[in-house]
């Protein structure tokens, strides 16, 4: 908890995240902008080609954004280390984190924040719903829907695994978050053929069972939108010899515009 009330992030590369953010990718920080976007402690490092894309995609839509200079992580690898009983006092600074996130984009005048990271997504819902004093808070697949331009096209046969949401929904019992908008994300995509995956079965510990379902139905392509089973099952894809390839939803979506 010292370390993310001093720099933002649980992880030791919370001021590398800062460098990777403003100056190799270039991003607005701490600007007055419309919506102001939550990225995660480790989404920059771990999921960057799906960040890339999300970042290509509010270039195309020509979104008014800025990220934090200072955000502060969620909370949700400490809650990973401690005993359950422990954990009501780790809500209070997980609240209290998420809120200075929250006030942070009401100074920069923002009228949303939106959450690329799948577990910050669930915190912020259940410690705050979809609205804070005015400014709403946005699942990014709402957001997405919300910006995107034009009539994206793509010709391709995907499978696609919703996620479980099991860790998410234990650690924020009660949040209600909006997972129709992948589906539609996908639905507004042209001549895309999309074949649904059990999202019954977890990633954390059936992941060969996913790709084995893929590959069952003989296309070549896995498309998730939850960050943590991208993570998983790219791995797992890549250890098979890349049998299925495993595409964010953000790079679904980025290419359909290409």
């Amino acid at each position: 908890m010292k370390r993310i009330a001093s720099q933002g992030s649980i992880l030791e590369a919370g001021k590398q995240r800062h460098y990777l953010l403003k100056y190799g990718l270039g991003l607005n920080m701490d600007k007055q902008a419309t919506y102001t976007i939550i990225a995660g402690c480790n989404n920059p490092f771990a999921l960057f080609e799906p960040f890339k894309a999300f970042l290509e995609l509010l270039k195309l839509f020509d979104v008014d954004y800025t990220f934090l200079k200072k955000e502060f992580c969620c909370g949700n690898l400490a809650y990973r280390e401690i005993p359950r009983e422990e954990r009501p006092k780790l809500e209070e600074y997980s609240k209290q984190f998420i809120e200075n996130n929250l006030k942070q984009a009401r100074k920069l005048g923002s009228r949303a924040v939106v959450t690329f990271c799948n577990v910050c997504c669930f915190l912020y819902n259940r410690f705050f719903g979809s609205e804070y004093e005015g400014m709403r808070i946005l699942y990014y697949p709402e957001f997405l829907l919300e910006t995107m331009k034009g009539k994206p096209r793509l010709d391709k046969s995907v499978a696609y695994y919703e996620g479980c949401y099991r860790y998410q929904r234990d650690l924020a019992p009660g949040a209600k978050i909006n997972l129709k908008s992948n589906h539609e994300l996908l639905r507004r995509i042209q001549d895309l053929k999309v074949s649904q995956v059990p999202s019954n079965l977890c990633c954390m510990d059936s992941a060969q069972k996913i790709i084995d379902e893929v590959n069952n139905l003989r296309v070549n392509t896995l498309v998730t939108s939850c960050t943590g089973c991208f993570a998983v099952l790219d791995v797992i894809s890549k250890l098979a010899g890349g049998k299925p390839e495993v595409k964010y939803i953000t790079e679904i979506l980025l290419e359909a515009y290409k």
